[in-house]
């Protein structure tokens, strides 16, 4: 059953009506997001919002039922926006190991890192611990990123057990550097950013082809 849950929740992501995010909802969103970043979620009112976006308190209910209404549809819209840049970004790039690069700098992105986004992030996984939607919600991003590391392992010429494992590994890795960069503040982005770029060399032999390339010191 679980397994089904959470394909249907893939698919209402991918079916979720577009309008929901234009006009003065994408407004109060971006407005939540401003009042979350200088006031963090945990004191985020629909009161501020409202103030925020220079609009009625009763105009933000038109739109969202309530705090926790207008909070989840946060959490939609930002994970629409990272797979839709992650779609368009991935497409350019033909190169598998630098697709797998990409995506997890995009994790590290001024925009992901922005202060009322980096907020909210950590509180959508914390959430999905007790809200099945959004635990659903997270589920269903998460299968995506695992899937294109995968396919981006086995274009590298990883094997199909291996690419999984390493599949899993970045995921795991990705979270836990974003977690000691952006919660934990014990490194910084370059250093996230060099130990995973190390990992996917390593994991898919581009140091050793990176070193082949050069030429031999001994030979100048």
């Amino acid at each position: 059953m679980q397994g089904v849950k959470t394909k249907t929740a893939g698919s209402d992501l991918r079916k979720e009506d577009s309008a929901q995010y234009e006009g003065m909802p994408l407004k109060l969103i971006d407005s939540t997001l401003e009042v979350v970043g200088q006031v963090g979620l945990e004191n985020l009112t629909i009161r501020k919002v409202s103030e925020h976006a220079g609009v009625s308190v009763g105009l933000v209910h038109h739109h969202f039922a309530n705090k926790d209404s207008l909070v989840y549809k946060t959490f939609v819209y930002l994970i629409r926006r990272t797979r839709e840049q992650l779609t368009a970004g991935r497409r350019g790039i033909t190169d598998p190991v630098e697709r797998m690069k990409f995506t997890a700098d995009m994790c590290f992105s001024d925009d992901v890192m922005s202060p009322g986004v980096a907020n909210v992030w950590p509180h959508m996984w914390s959430s999905s611990s007790h809200n099945q939607e959004v635990q659903r919600l997270c589920a269903a991003f998460s299968r995506r990123l695992r899937s294109n590391f995968t396919h981006d392992l086995r274009q590298a010429g990883c094997a199909p057990a291996i690419a999984n494992i390493h599949a899993i590994q970045a995921m795991a890795l990705v979270h836990g550097l974003w977690i000691e960069y952006r919660v934990a503040g014990a490194i910084s982005i370059d250093e996230a950013l060099g130990v995973f770029h190390g990992v996917i060399d390593s994991a898919t032999g581009q140091i050793w082809k990176l070193n082949m390339s050069q030429p031999s010191r001994q030979t100048q």
